[in-house]
């Protein structure tokens, strides 16, 4: 199965919805097409809600995304991926994956409204020292 894919162009922003039939691995198989696509896209920012998908994912998936952003040209701006998890220990497994991205950080949130709301936060804080 597929994620539900949601672009916003104008916020450089993809979020990607799991629902009950949606695997880890079809989220990632879903990012590496949507950045290979537009390779632009490795720079947007991300939202994945993964509170309905299957914990299959590995490792070793995490670094096919983060090869697959590299080549895609990715670091170019700073840019972030929100999970959206129930999980507690979820922030740990997102932490060991800034290690693999250029210039992207990984965090966690219990709900879409608390991501969109960070990243929001973080562009209208850098559109403010770019004006100042």
């Amino acid at each position: 199965m597929k994620p539900v894919v949601e672009i916003d162009e104008a916020r450089l922003r993809i979020v990607l919805i799991a629902d009950g039939a949606v695997m880890a691995r079809d989220m990632n198989q879903s990012l590496i097409r949507l950045v290979a696509e537009r390779p632009e896209r490795a720079d947007h920012d991300f939202i994945l809600d993964l509170r309905e998908s299957y914990g299959d994912g590995a490792h070793d998936d995490v670094l096919r995304i983060a090869e697959a952003f590299k080549l895609c040209g990715a670091g170019a701006r700073a840019a972030r991926t929100c999970f959206i998890s129930l999980d507690a220990g979820f922030v740990h497994w997102a932490r060991t994956m800034d290690f693999c991205f250029d210039n992207r950080t990984h965090h966690v949130f219990m709900t879409l409204e608390e991501a969109h709301a960070f990243l929001d936060r973080k562009r209208d804080e850098l559109h403010a020292a770019a004006a100042a």
